[in-house]
């Protein structure tokens, strides 16, 4: 899978800006709320073509942000085992820290798909994840996160390692990534990344360049 060069570029710009990054039932929003433009992106943290975009277009779209001609939403969409975690321990990171953290675990990606495979080809991982599965979204959260180590990442991003068993336990937060995916799929929205601009959704066969091009209108 692709890393992303985008996350850090929009981190940046976020941590700077006047203008808070926000959290709404969808997702997470980013630039002014008046900006002239909304473009969103449903996002899931293991999708390579999602870092494709991010790598290409991201630049052209935080330097939109930056001018304030573009508020850009973050909406997460669950595919990967490793999604659920990821944007769970990302509302327990500091607010300042998200998109750090979100750049963390774009850029990590390929280490995390590997780990996942090596735990589903050998019988006791295999057999952990699947009992923790058995007992619900939060003890698999834990088990997933814990066997790719996405719980390194978040204290790696501030967050106490002694809360990280009460963040990826706690019940709100996963009705939270529950209520996000579910309002993207009453949307409509089937695969990662999809982008809407301007109230539009934009074409399955959108390139990078052609997102440049849209934003450059």
């Amino acid at each position: 899978m692709l890393k992303s060069a985008f996350a850090p570029l929009l981190a940046a710009i976020l941590l700077a800006s006047p203008v808070p990054a926000r959290e709404s039932p969808e997702g997470w929003s980013f630039g002014k709320p008046v900006a002239p433009r909304q473009l969103i992106e449903y996002s899931s943290f293991g999708c390579g073509h999602c870092g494709l975009f991010a790598r290409e277009a991201g630049p052209a779209i935080a330097a939109a942000v930056r001018a304030g001609r573009l508020r850009f939403d973050l909406r997460p969409f669950l595919i990967f085992p490793q999604d659920r975690p990821a944007a769970v321990l990302a509302r327990c990171v500091a607010p300042a820290r998200r998109f750090a953290f979100y750049e963390a675990v774009m850029a990590d990606q390929d280490r995390i798909k590997s780990m996942l495979a090596a735990a589903d080809a050998d019988d006791t991982a295999r057999g952990r994840l699947y009992a923790a599965e058995l007992k619900g979204p939060e003890a698999h959260a834990d088990a997933v996160a814990r066997t790719v180590g996405l719980d390194r990442i978040a204290v790696a991003h501030g967050l106490a390692s002694t809360k990280i068993a009460a963040c990826l336990g706690n019940a709100v937060h996963h009705a939270w990534v529950d209520e996000a995916d579910l309002k993207a799929r009453a949307a409509g929205i089937t695969g990662t990344p999809t982008f809407v601009l301007g109230g539009r959704r934009l074409p399955a066969s959108l390139t990078p360049a052609t997102l440049k091009a849209a934003l450059a209108r």
